[in-house]
Order: structure tokens, then sequence, then C-alpha cells
């Protein structure tokens, strides 16, 4: 029996999906020691790799951004930055670690080693694994969490689109990979331009707002906690419509920008 998922609306979650998770399990936690209960993660992990099965591909986001101020990454040892849950995955044997040092994945399905042999040095951009989100029409699966919190497949449309507050930023510091080798290496990141001031609105939560309206975000609970399921797709198309025709608006908050954003690839 699947008690996680018992209460999944159709069509949320099913065999074959690729499942992008973006999670706080402190309110889990907090619902199973109401019980009683310890809220084990590794139960958690394997209920989902149940649900899609073994053609569906997980990624849990394993990011850590010290690598922006030259601190060096290793492969193995530098730390998940985006919670419990993904430093759970990422200790497992059963998951792999992508490359990328500032946004990278601990994933395990179908697509595990087209996703660890990715070489991209840029973290959002054509050819990243937010791009292979896209792609492979993906869901996002927010835990514990407000629609579009932690939406970082956000920054991918705007690059793609071509944003006027942003801009590619390049970061060079030692890296060691996954056979133990150190050198110089250097990636790139879609960086706010803090001149522009354009400030990120809480959660995006206007347009969260639109996507539960609408009906694109699936939404179910255990215990009074909140799972959504997102399809990339659609939410890749609300995003963009709103930086083309709406000036961000549903997303940040800015000084008047004379630039206009670019057509983008998708």
């Amino acid at each position: 029996m699947l008690k996680y998922f018992e209460n999944m609306p159709e069509g949320a979650l099913g065999s074959g999906d690729v499942v992008y998770v973006i999670s706080d399990i402190l309110e889990l936690t907090k619902a199973e020691r109401n019980k009683g209960e310890r809220f084990d993660r590794d139960e958690f992990i394997n209920e989902l790799q149940s649900i899609v099965g073994p053609k569906g591909t997980i990624l849990f986001p394993t990011f850590n951004w010290d690598f922006c101020g030259g601190k060096p990454f290793d492969y193995y040892k530098t730390p998940s930055k985006t919670g419990a849950l993904t430093s759970k995955a990422l200790s497992r044997d059963d998951f792999k670690r992508t490359r990328h040092p500032l946004y990278s994945f601990a994933v395990w399905g179908k697509d595990t080693e087209e996703l660890v042999n990715m070489r991209n040095a840029n973290a959002f951009g054509e050819g990243s694994i937010f791009d292979y989100m896209y792609q492979k029409k993906a869901k996002a699966f927010v835990i514990g969490l407000h629609v579009l919190d932690g939406m970082t497949y956000v920054h991918h449309v705007e690059q793609m689109v071509g944003v006027p507050f942003r801009f590619q930023k390049y970061f060079t510091a030692p890296y060691t990979d996954e056979t133990g080798t150190t050198y110089d290496y250097t990636c790139s990141m879609y960086v706010r331009d803090l001149e522009m001031n354009a400030l990120e609105i809480e959660q995006f939560k206007p347009l969260a707002d639109i996507l539960e309206n609408d009906g694109v975000s699936k939404t179910w609970d255990y215990d009074g906690v909140q799972f959504h399921s997102i399809n990339i797709r659609q939410l890749d198309g609300y995003v963009r419509y709103d930086i083309l025709n709406n000036d961000s608006k549903n997303l940040y908050v800015y000084n008047h920008i004379d630039k206009v954003p670019g057509q983008g690839d998708h």
C-alpha cells in the first residue's frame, strides 16, 4: 500500500513519468510525529519509485552554490543544500549524481545514464537538465510547499526567452570529478542583474494562483500536508506568456526596463 499517494488524483503521477521533486519535509515530519511515528525518507522515495516504475525517471535537486564563491566542488563530497529528502537520495546506492557544480541532481530510473553523461556547463539553457525536463514532458512534484515555491525551472524559461533583468555569468573553481581527478572548471548561470532591481515575488504567488485556478496543478494531501503535480510543458507556456505579454508581472516586481525580451527556442 502506498500511504503517501493514496489520495493522489488521476493523472498526477504515473508509470513512465519523469518526475522533478521539489521538497520541504518539515511538515511531513511533524505530521508523522503527531501520530507517534517517524517519517521514513527511504520509504517515501521507495513509494515514488514504485509509482513511476522502471520506465520512469526521478530527479532530486542537490544544488550547492558554494562554487560561485570559488569553493571547490567534489562530485562525491559536496553536500546538497536543497533539503533533507534530496540529501537522502544523494546518499542512496541506487541514485547517481549529475555533474553540474551548481545545479546537480540525484537521479534514478530509465534516463539515469543520459543525465549523468550530460556535459553542459550552462546551468539553465539548451542542453541542460531543465531543457531535458521540457523535452521529456516532465512533471514537477512539489512536497510541503506552495505550488511554485522553489521552482527553479522558471529560470530556464527566462533564459530561453531572454529576459532583460538577467545575464550569463561565469564561475571558475577547482572541480573533483567522479574519478577523483581535480582540475579548474568553468560553468555559467543566468543570474539576476541587481542594478535592474528585479525582485522575485515570494513563491511566484500571482502565477501560482493562476495555475491553481486553471487546474494546471493537481493537488492532494497526506495528513494536511499538500502535494502538487505540475506538467512542466504547461508551466513553461504560462511562464513564457507572462514574460512576453505581461512584463513578468506575475513573477517579479522591478523598475522600468526598456529592453524587449527575445523569442526563445521552444
